[in-house]
């Protein structure tokens, strides 16, 4: 009958629909959880190649730290079918890359009807190590003596536009700061060898110029304001509401002494030796402080590395100050700028105008191991009173025009080193105005062994 041979007809190819539609449906599945586990593996490739990098120039040690890497994000070489394949210097131009590439077999579930049975799925990702510059912390002025620049950090209510990317915790449109660091600023105080020799004894005193967050009326002008004379805090007050508001508008400023422990790459495994903190106190105001606990045998630690580490955690004002080190001293007996120590800020600097004009900034010494890389600098919130920006070098030729940075805003400058860079210091020669806050970072793409430095994906 023509009827019941057209529903059989449907039937058939409604049941051929069906396996085939069903057959489409199960390769879907299994291609998602491919591209699911595809994404499982570049995650652990891009973890364990950062962490790799981190470990450089030690190649050895940094396979082993990506190894382990691997295996916690799901990676174990060599169990199951999975390789962990890791590379210095993939290309051959940039010894501080650090390849990573992760691979197993991952299985089929409907696709077996089809005899397909697995299939390897791999990921690979590359970090770059960056060597920070050790940036001169009297850039303008003599060391130990308060000149036209000073430091500076703002309270963690402050507005983010008055300067300080990491201190403040909030952008000014109330919205979460991305770049607040909680752990600050960081700075190198380097003890040389033959300390003892140069000043007669082991003794280190560290001091903080003005640590506190106070201004007095002297000097005439208004007192909120810094003149570099008789006041170098910035009183203000947080923005409003919506924000959180602090307790107090003046900024409190934790000053941490550490010990290197003979690894001044690796913070992690630094031993603290003296806290201290300041925050609204005229008694500390425009003078030199040794904190209790900063003054330290060289006996007890040895010379090298020291590191001060900055923050703030109220308040919404700027506190200027200073760092030197150097023999403790007896009444009013000048502290010997010559005593073989020096301070730079490790990587990246915040700093407050006291003058205006154009101004010459020695930025930092950039070593011989950068040679044939590329130099990185950062500003931010270069705006007051700025009209340009040039980079030199004591050892080249030539200068290198940069950019300056908008209200609340980052700018890079990138400089390629010769292959035959001797290493040198570096100068900004910019227009600045008067109470010019800003943030200068330095890194290169190269390793030095003596710097901590950040890392990066490069792909």
């Amino acid at each position: 009958m023509p009827g019941k041979r057209c529903k059989g007809q449907v039937v058939v190819y409604l049941a051929l629909f069906m396996v085939a539609f069903l057959l489409v449906c199960a390769l879907v599945t299994d291609v998602g959880f491919l591209y699911y586990r595809r994404a499982q593996a570049q995650k652990a490739a891009d973890l364990s190649a950062l962490a790799g990098a981190s470990r450089l120039p030690d190649e050895t040690a940094a396979r082993i730290v990506a190894l382990e890497y691997a295996a916690r994000n799901g990676y174990p070489h060599g169990v199951n079918g999975v390789t962990v394949e890791t590379q210095v210097n993939p290309d051959g131009n940039h010894p501080n890359w650090f390849l990573v590439r992760v691979s197993r077999p991952e299985p089929f579930f409907f696709a077996t009807i089809l005899r397909l049975f697995n299939r390897r799925i791999s990921a690979a990702a590359i970090a770059e190590y960056q060597s920070a510059v050790g940036m001169d912390v009297y850039g303008m002025g003599e060391y130990g003596v308060l000149g036209p620049v000073n430091l500076s950090v703002f309270g963690p209510y402050a507005y983010y536009s008055y300067g300080d990317a990491f201190s403040t915790r909030w952008l000014d449109d109330g919205l979460p700061n991305p770049g607040y660091n909680p752990d600050g600023y960081n700075f190198a105080i380097l003890i040389p060898p033959d300390y003892a020799t140069i000043n007669g004894t082991n003794m280190v005193m560290v001091e903080i110029f003005d640590p506190d967050c106070y201004n007095s009326s002297a000097g005439g002008g208004d007192p909120r304001n810094a003149n570099g004379t008789t006041r170098v805090d910035e009183i203000r007050h947080a923005p409003p509401l919506p924000h959180p508001q602090p307790s107090t508008v003046y900024t409190t400023t934790v000053y941490t002494l550490y010990w290197t422990n003979g690894t001044p790459r690796d913070l992690s495994d630094d031993v603290p030796i003296a806290q201290v903190s300041y925050g609204y106190n005229s008694s500390t105001d425009m003078k030199w402080i040794a904190p209790p606990g900063f003054t330290f045998n060289l006996a007890t630690y040895g010379p090298g590395m020291y590191r001060l580490n900055v923050r703030t955690i109220e308040g919404s004002s700027e506190n200027g100050f200073l760092v030197r080190a150097g023999p403790p001293r007896s009444g009013n007996q000048p502290f010997n700028r010559n005593n073989g120590t020096k301070i730079i800020a490790i990587g990246r600097i915040p700093i407050n105008f006291n003058t205006s004009g154009v101004v010459d900034i020695r930025l930092g010494y950039v070593p011989d191991s950068a040679a044939g890389g590329k130099l990185y600098i950062d500003k931010f919130d270069t705006d007051v009173a700025s009209v340009s920006v040039v980079y030199k070098c004591d050892t080249l030729s030539g200068a290198w025009p940069g950019k300056l940075a908008g209200n609340g805003q980052w700018e890079r400058d990138v400089i390629d080193l010769p292959e035959n860079y001797p290493g040198g210091t570096w100068t900004a020669r910019y227009q600045a105005g008067v109470q010019d806050t800003s943030v200068w970072m330095m890194y290169y793409s190269r390793i030095d062994e003596g710097m901590p430095g950040s890392i990066r994906l490069v792909e």
